[in-house]
């Protein structure tokens, strides 16, 4: 009981962190007011994360073990950006669930993918507009020329009229190129495996 008490304790506090660290991107103008607020629950729900992670790490009988295991866990207190990946693992159930209920195994895991991917991309974003926004030559100045930055990107296209000026922005640029290679291999590979099941399926009906 205090366990899913606490896990879901560590998903709102997964979202209230994504509102804060989305807000930011969405306005140019932040007063002192309304930092204070976003700086206090960014704090707070790294502060929950950092106590969730060490107290996992006492506790295992292997901390190597664990730490391997774990790493969403890790990324959620190094990489504060990334403290909303939590909430995959709602993902993740959902996907199970439709997996079993409705569809096959292989599309099930397609469309967690894909929806890991979208949330990504929404993340990758509001950081690139945050990132790029102050930049003296930089192209994007909105969270809208983020979201189309981060969209082409991840699919691979690529148009070239919103792109990164600053190193930090080029990094997060390759992640994201990276991301969009795997995903485009997942669906590639699903459909290769859905056709091969369908000339089984007819050969073994002749």
């Amino acid at each position: 009981m205090k366990k899913r008490f606490w896990n879901e304790t560590l998903t709102v506090l997964a979202v209230a962190f994504l509102v804060s660290f989305s807000y930011p991107a969405f306005t140019s103008e932040i007063n002192a007011q309304t930092q204070t607020i976003l700086d206090a629950i960014q704090w707070i729900s790294w502060t929950a994360f950092a106590a969730d992670l060490i107290y996992g790490i006492i506790r295992a009988e292997s901390k190597k073990r664990y730490l391997k295991s774990h790493p969403l866990e890790i990324a959620a207190v190094v990489l504060p950006f990334l403290r909303p990946l939590r909430l995959l693992r709602i993902v993740s159930f959902g996907s199970l669930v439709i997996q079993k209920v409705v569809i096959g195994r292989s599309f099930g895991i397609t469309i967690r993918v894909f929806v890991t991917t979208f949330f990504l991309t929404y993340i990758a974003a509001i950081q690139i507009t945050l990132i790029e926004r102050n930049a003296l030559d930089s192209n994007i100045k909105t969270f809208g020329d983020g979201f189309w930055w981060a969209i082409t990107t991840v699919t691979t296209v690529g148009y070239g009229d919103r792109f990164p000026t600053t190193t930090e922005g080029r990094v997060l640029a390759v992640g994201l190129m990276m991301l969009g290679i795997a995903l485009i291999g997942v669906i590639s590979a699903t459909i290769a495996a859905t056709f091969v099941k369908m000339m089984q399926d007819d050969s073994k009906n002749v």
